[in-house]
């Protein structure tokens, strides 16, 4: 240990031990990956000793720095976990030092505050999970049954129906995740709205994937955070935005057709597939399909999003469902082909490369041999 430490040590008085704490915690932060698990048994033995005195600065910028440390030593871990919530947020929340063992324990003796940082991590058991949802108050309940990472058991499903009667948030929250039970849906059925009961309802019916229910949920998301961006009529400028936010182009695309804007939809897919806008409406409104078709695969629309745009394409001109099935399922037949004309280009060109000899020395142009 420098002599420096030990000077501190020797010292005795609080001002001396809040800076040898300070100074212990930064030295095994600075090569935190290079200690061995004696060395760092013995500065976390310090440390704990010395914790009381530490001032909340370093507490928390300890805390923040072994948040995501296999190494950690649990007892630090665990005794940073059980501090004031502003220090011990960013351990509380993701470190890997801490079992589900421990977190049941917190959860019985910590506030509602660090129920709220435990209820969003993304490691939570059903047993842990059954814990928040029994002991934590209404903020705590929102974040469990929004946290789409974990799987709620039946019993904690039950019991947010319950509190979602009077609870708007909670509701719209649960009913957005994808691991509700037929059992659930249909308690839930009375409480909703027109269009949650028929999305409840085909997850009875088992017609909705996990995957369909995690883009209800993910766009639903976009449309809050996205906010008042997503009016925006410039589609230059809506479609710089989102690239901003993350949104992918079909996400953009289903937000558009959702809200009745066809001829935003079809501005944006034309500047994605590089297709001239004229052009592009003209082979939509007169059923041009081989164009909409080119211009949908350069602009990445997958089969569901290019489904939804066919079926708002056929109640915007009023005309059969059906032509959307057909279009919808020429373009499916489109992208198969073009994968596998890509992939056959591909393979002629490695096989080119390999056949290709190498040019004997005797063979150099003539104007390279004369020099």
């Amino acid at each position: 240990m420098p002599k420096s430490l030990i000077k501190l040590a020797q010292e005795g008085t609080d001002e001396a031990r809040r800076r040898l704490f300070a100074q212990v915690s930064e030295l095994v932060i600075a090569n935190l990956d290079e200690r061995t698990d004696r060395e760092l048994a013995i500065f976390s033995e310090v440390i704990i000793k010395l914790y009381s005195v530490g001032s909340p600065r370093d507490r928390a910028r300890l805390a923040h720095k072994l948040a995501s440390q296999v190494n950690t030593p649990p007892e630090l871990a665990r005794k940073i976990a059980e501090d004031d919530v502003n220090v011990a947020m960013p351990l509380l929340a993701q470190s890997p030092a801490l079992t589900q063992e421990d977190l049941i324990d917190f959860v019985e003796r910590l506030s509602n505050s660090h129920l709220q940082v435990i209820a969003r991590r993304t490691d939570l058991s059903p047993e842990v999970s059954d814990a928040i949802a029994e002991k934590g108050d209404r903020p705590v309940h929102r974040i469990l049954a929004g946290n789409r990472e974990i799987k709620l058991s039946r019993e904690t499903m039950l019991s947010f129906v319950k509190y979602a009667t009077e609870d708007v948030v909670l509701r719209e929250d649960l009913c957005l995740r994808s691991d509700l039970s037929p059992a659930v849906c249909r308690a839930l059925l009375p409480l909703v709205d027109d269009e949650t009961k028929k999305r409840l309802r085909s997850i009875i019916e088992g017609s909705l994937s996990r995957d369909q229910l995690d883009q209800i949920a993910r766009l639903k998301v976009l449309r809050r955070e996205f906010g008042d961006a997503l009016n925006n009529p410039d589609m230059t400028l809506l479609w710089r935005e989102a690239e901003r936010a993350e949104i992918t182009v079909n996400e953009l695309m289903i937000l558009l057709l959702q809200d009745g804007r066809f001829n935003h939809a079809i501005e944006l897919l034309s500047a994605r597939g590089r297709t001239a806008q004229t052009a592009l409406k003209d082979a939509v409104f007169n059923g041009k399909k081989d164009l909409v078709l080119r211009t949908a695969e350069k602009a990445g629309l997958d089969t569901p999003t290019f489904a939804l745009f066919a079926k708002v394409r056929c109640d915007h001109l009023k005309i059969p469902a059906t032509q959307g099935s057909e279009w919808t399922a020429t373009y499916k037949k489109f992208l198969d082909s073009t994968a596998q004309t890509k992939q056959s280009r591909c393979g002629d060109f490695q096989a080119n490369r390999r056949e290709k000899k190498p040019r004997p020395t005797g063979d150099r142009p003539g104007r390279v041999a004369a020099m």
